[in-house]
């Protein structure tokens, strides 16, 4: 069978339907119709194959234990990547505390939130350092889950915003909306001292 795009809402709505009558075939389809673009998802918030591996076990079998919490069928796409999105992120902060534990601060940072790109003229570039990592991952708690995810996406993992766009299912100028939303929360948590003067979101 062809593997089926995330945005065939009526197909993964027959899909869901049937796991949740205990179909083992019906996620065993789900399984090879997803990990593809799972695959690649996880990839971009981890950046390394074998957390990669492990992060999509734990995904799918948060998928199969918890089909029955998926309120509205039609939105299985989207409710899975929001089950990667947290088991990634998940990883990605556990496996940054290991390394803080076993290097001396300074020499090797590690930390989740260090890794917008140097070469993007973006106001928020900067909140990425050693000194403000710890008080922005407090302040993004303040934000809606949407906001902050878009936020992560975009400052930590560089993703551009067609990317997020896509892996949120939402438009492009629903993406604009969150990270300036976020922006202007992360900018009242922390500081106009913490940030540079804002900028468009491009």
């Amino acid at each position: 069978m062809a593997k089926s795009s995330l945005k065939n809402y009526q197909y993964f709505e027959y899909l869901a339907g049937r796991i949740r009558q205990g179909d083992n075939d019906a996620f065993t389809e789900l399984y090879q119709q997803t990990y593809d673009t799972m695959y690649r998802y996880a990839y971009y918030l981890l950046q390394d194959q074998d957390l990669v591996h492990d992060a999509l076990q734990e995904i799918y079998i948060s998928i199969f234990k918890n089909i029955r919490s998926l309120k509205i069928d039609r939105l299985l796409p989207s409710w899975m990547r929001q089950i990667a999105f947290h088991i990634c992120c998940d990883m990605a902060n556990e496996r940054r505390q290991q390394r803080e534990r076993s290097i001396s601060m300074g020499a090797d940072d590690f930390d989740v939130y260090s890794r917008a790109s140097h070469s993007e003229a973006d106001a928020f570039k900067s909140v990425y350092d050693k000194e403000t990592s710890h008080q922005l991952h407090d302040a993004l708690r303040c934000c809606s889950q949407r906001e902050r995810q878009a936020f992560v996406l975009r400052y930590n993992y560089d993703l551009k915003l067609e990317e997020i766009a896509d892996f949120m299912d939402v438009s492009v100028a629903s993406v604009k909306r969150y990270i300036t939303s976020a922006r202007d929360i992360l900018r009242r948590q922390i500081g106009d001292e913490a940030l540079n003067p804002p900028q468009t979101v491009r």
